[in-house]
């Protein structure tokens, strides 16, 4: 049996009670988390307008339709599910699974949550899609070198995405085995995603995880109607996905402990609203404040991994609210300089800050030996903080806050979710929602958004 057909055996049979009660309820507060990013984004950037646009090219009257979420209309379910993917990623509030450096949630739950919704589906069937989609996206990901692959400029939610959406879609749309494999072919052939935005402060980043989604589910329509797909996608000689986004791959990582270990069990839950390779370094911005004020900072060293310094150690001060969201200087003097990084921090006004401007001068952002050994399987980073009187001051993150070692706490993730979510919904409709998601096995159809 091929690894892909491994994997595609998976997600056809997987059943809710195959699964232990602690990935039933780790994969719950992972469609808290996603659903709860997205609809935070509702009102965010060009949304609202991109949300009209869509809407005026692809009508309402399809017979598969599902709710765009928080915008009041429902569209044929692919550009309904385009709109919530990029909802669910607008933010940089999305969960990431560290060891495939990807962003799981915002592809998987939202296609599995559109496609269900679409199809009058039950919350059961819906749950186990979301395990399912987790669990392949994670595998795809983690058998090849994502340094490697981050370093060429491919983005990993992007490129891997379209397996997960395509499990997820297939499970919830009962493909066989066979035709589960030509979905997981199809959703390999149409993998994208470029880190071409970063250099100019695009806002197109959320269109991967989107497009990711929209591709998965495609693939398994097309599957359904009786499309094959490569089996050996991944590994081809010839145009398998794996040497052509990634120095190396180990196939053996694919389906290992497959169904017996669950990486939805190994999600960081983001506790900032930006890049989580900022994070580890606010925290300990946030660490060492409470020894030192901004006035009595010289310089603020950083140590990190090498793909870090690459995506986020620019020296330059950041020119948009994107940029400042991929900024290790920025969201350090951000933290340093107000004791917090909030949304309110990645706002044109907050650019402004003569504060903030001044401390994120003082920052660099170097490589470091140890860090990049220990990437993906741990992200940290040590910083320095020299004082004007010569006093240096240190801090090392090893695990970041919200990572599997140091989680948020139930409570915490709720608090999250509804802070995000009643500015749209209202305190009564939010914690409703809240309510049916944590027990949405128990649903016969989906809850309105």
């Amino acid at each position: 049996m091929t690894k892909l057909r491994h994997l595609a055996r998976f997600a056809s049979e997987l059943r809710l009670e195959d699964v232990s009660g602690e990935v039933v309820s780790g994969a719950k507060y992972c469609v808290l988390d996603s659903v709860g990013a997205a609809l935070g984004a509702t009102g965010y950037e060009q949304l609202p307008e991109i949300c009209q646009e869509v809407k005026e090219w692809t009508g309402e009257n399809g017979l598969r339709q599902a709710a765009v979420w928080g915008q009041g209309f429902r569209l044929d379910v692919s550009p309904a599910l385009l709109l919530n993917g990029m909802m669910g990623h607008a933010l940089e509030l999305d969960d990431v699974h560290t060891r495939s450096k990807s962003h799981i949630g915002t592809v998987v739950v939202e296609t599995a949550w559109t496609l269900s919704d679409a199809l009058g589906g039950n919350g059961k069937n819906f749950l186990e899609a979301v395990i399912v989609g987790y669990e392949i996206m994670s595998r795809v990901g983690m058998a090849m070198d994502v340094a490697s692959s981050r370093k060429r400029g491919w983005h990993g939610t992007g490129v891997i995405g379209t397996f997960g959406a395509a499990a997820a879609a297939g499970h919830l749309l009962e493909l066989s085995e066979e035709r589960m494999v030509w979905a997981l072919g199809m959703a390999g052939t149409q993998s994208s995603g470029l880190w071409a935005f970063l250099g100019e402060g695009s806002t197109c980043k959320k269109l991967h995880p989107a497009r990711a989604a929209v591709n998965g589910l495609t693939a398994a329509i097309l599957a359904r109607a009786g499309m094959t797909g490569p089996e050996h996608i991944l590994d081809a000689p010839d145009g398998g996905l794996y040497q052509a986004v990634s120095d190396f791959f180990d196939m053996d990582e694919v389906d290992k402990e497959l169904g017996q270990r669950y990486e939805i069990l190994e999600m960081d839950k983001k506790p900032y609203p930006c890049c989580r390779t900022t994070h580890h370094a606010i925290d300990a911005a946030l660490a060492l404040r409470r020894q030192v004020s901004p006035e009595q900072i010289k310089e603020i060293r950083v140590e990190t991994y090498e793909v870090g310094v690459l995506q986020c150690g620019s020296p330059a001060y950041p020119m948009s609210p994107v940029e400042a969201k991929f900024s290790i200087s920025y969201t350090v003097a951000a933290g340093l300089a107000r004791g917090k990084v909030s949304l309110a921090e990645f706002t044109w006004e907050a650019l402004q800050d003569e504060g903030i401007r001044k401390l994120a001068g003082k920052v660099s952002v170097v490589e470091s030996p140890l860090f990049s050994r220990r990437y993906p399987k741990r992200w940290g980073c040590c910083m320095e903080i020299t004082k004007k009187d010569g006093t240096i001051l240190r801090k090392q993150i090893d695990d970041m806050s919200g990572s599997r070692a140091c989680p948020l706490t139930k409570a915490q993730e709720l608090e999250k979710f509804l802070g995000l979510t009643e500015p749209v919904l209202g305190t009564e409709k939010s914690r409703k929602l809240a309510e049916e998601i944590l027990r949405i096995e128990k649903r016969k159809r989906m809850p309105e958004i």
